[in-house]
Order: structure tokens, then C-alpha cells, then sequence
């Protein structure tokens, strides 16, 4: 009877540890459960570290980027030009380059002067003007072309004297093309700016002081001073008959300086590093930057 009823002891507590597991396990599936619901149906608890496409890091639309821009360029302006630093980028300029001058609309792009003798004179003045006084000048204007002459039927000894002309021309100008030919007299320009140009004088002299021509300059000078004392030439050619030559200005291009009879003087402007200057000589004397 005793080993009957330490069975029946034994089976009593056995079958009463199988109920308590079993009720641990009810329990625990009642809780996953619970916390499935609590969950919307996710099946996470709050505790997982999963990140779902609303998480706390706001998405950036397109359209919004502009805006940002535009309040960074405002506060650039406002605080003299430190947003774009600030914002991790290099601060842009608020002020627009300077444009270069307008052409002067009142000065023609094409001047052909042809005279026989007497001075012709360049200067720079507010708007374009030629001054003269002398009934055997003729100034004929065509559109943008201007054209200044003499009257070519043997002007009396009076009117050569006064066949004096002077040409004003704002400084901001620049002509397309002149062509200047002048018998015997005198030229001097203090300012004159053009693409091409074409002079061609017999006998005389001539100061040239801002002379500018930014594609060619072809020069001919038969007899008397020829000077450049400033200016820039681009594809100079010069040709001297007799006579001192001087050319002091920068030289751009391929150019070419003959002077038969007389001394030349040649003192280009910039480094000596900037030119390739080849000599040819028979009969003178050259100078270049200051040595003969």
C-alpha cells in the first residue's frame, strides 16, 4: 500500500508540472498575440530596431529646392555675401560684370580720307566732328560711311595753306576699317581706335600717339619723320622711303618694319621675352630698346 500511494504521489506531481507548463505556454502565446494587436498587425514589438519609409528623417522634394536657394542668395545680400559659406558653398558675386562702352551711335564705321597736302589731326572729343576751313574740302557722309577729300583742280596757294582738317572721335570708338591717303603735309592723331587700316603717305611727316588696330595695320611712308610714340598694332607692316623711323608700341602678330635710307628706332612695349625680332640691315642705323 505504501509503494501504491508514493506512485500515486509521483503521478500527481508530474501530471501537475505538465499542467503548469502548459499553462506557461498559454500565457505566453496569449501575450504574442496581445502584442500583435497593439502593434497594428506588424508583428514587431516597439523595442525592434526595424526603420520603415516614415521614419523620423524627412524626405526633400524637388520643387522645394529652389526655395532654399533663393532664401540663401537673400541672405547673401543682406549680410554682405556669408550665406554661401555658410551653407557649405562657395558665396556667388551679387554684382553683375561691367559691359564694355556702347559705340558712339553718331560716328560712321568707315573712314576714307584722301588729300593732297595741307594737316590732318585726330583728336577725342564727346561726338564725332570734322572741323575745316577751307572751301576745297569735301565731307560726304553715307550711312556709316564718311568720306573726306579735296578738290583736286590745282587749289591756289591760299587754299593749301588752309587746307587744314581735324577730326574728332570719342574715345570709346572704334572704326571698322580707315584708309588714310595723304600726299604732303603733316598727320597726327592723339586717339584713334580701328580694326584695319590702311595709310599711305608721300612726303611730310607724322606723330602717332593711340594708335590702335586690332586686325592690320599697313603703313607706307615715302619720305619725312614717321613716329609712333604709343599705341597697339596687330599684323604691322611698315614701309619707310627716307627718313628717321620710330615705332614705340606694343606689337601683336606678324609685322614687318622696312626703312630704306635713315635711322630706325624700335622700342616695342612688354617683355623682350614677347618678341622674335629678326634684323636685315645694308645702309643706317638701328636702335632696338635702346641699343644699336
Amino acid at each position: 500500500m505504501q509503494t501504491s500511494g508514493n506512485t500515486l504521489k509521483r503521478l500527481c506531481i508530474l501530471l501537475g508540472a505538465v499542467v503548469f507548463v502548459l499553462l506557461l505556454a498559454i500565457v505566453f502565446l496569449l501575450g504574442r498575440q496581445s502584442g500583435a494587436k497593439n502593434n497594428g498587425g506588424a508583428g514587431r514589438s516597439d523595442s525592434s530596431p526595424a526603420v520603415t519609409q516614415d521614419a523620423a528623417v524627412p524626405s526633400i522634394d524637388q520643387t522645394d529646392a529652389p526655395d532654399a536657394g533663393n532664401s540663401a542668395v537673400e541672405k547673401t545680400a543682406a549680410q554682405g555675401g556669408s550665406a554661401g559659406n555658410d551653407a557649405g558653398q562657395p558665396a556667388q558675386p551679387t554684382q553683375a560684370p561691367t559691359a564694355a562702352p556702347a559705340q558712339d551711335p553718331g560716328s560712321p564705321l568707315t573712314l576714307d580720307i584722301d588729300m593732297t597736302s595741307g594737316s590732318l589731326t585726330f583728336e577725342t572729343g564727346a561726338a564725332f566732328d570734322i572741323r575745316y576751313d577751307s572751301s576745297v574740302i569735301r565731307v560726304t557722309r553715307n550711312g556709316t560711311d564718311t568720306v573726306i577729300e579735296n578738290d583736286h583742280s590745282s587749289p591756289s596757294a591760299s587754299e593749301r595753306k588752309r587746307m587744314d582738317v581735324v577730326v574728332t572721335v570719342p574715345a570709346n570708338h572704334t572704326f571698322d576699317d580707315v584708309e588714310i591717303e595723304l600726299g604732303a603735309g603733316k598727320l597726327i592723331t592723339r586717339a584713334l581706335r580701328t580694326k584695319t587700316l590702311e595709310l599711305e603717305m608721300g612726303a611730310g611727316s607724322a606723330t602717332l600717339e593711340g594708335l590702335v588696330a586690332t586686325d592690320s595695320a599697313d603703313i607706307r611712308n615715302g619720305a619725312g619723320a614717321f613716329t609712333i610714340k604709343s599705341g597697339s598694332l596687330n599684323n604691322l607692316t611698315l614701309q619707310c622711303g627716307a627718313g628717321a623711323t620710330q615705332v614705340k608700341a606694343a606689337l601683336t602678330g606678324s609685322s614687318r618694319i622696312v626703312a630704306a635710307v635713315g635711322a630706325v628706332d624700335l622700342d616695342f612695349e612688354g617683355k623682350e621675352s614677347d618678341y622674335t625680332v629678326t634684323f636685315n640691315m645694308s645702309l643706317g642705323a638701328c636702335y632696338y630698346n635702346g641699343t644699336k
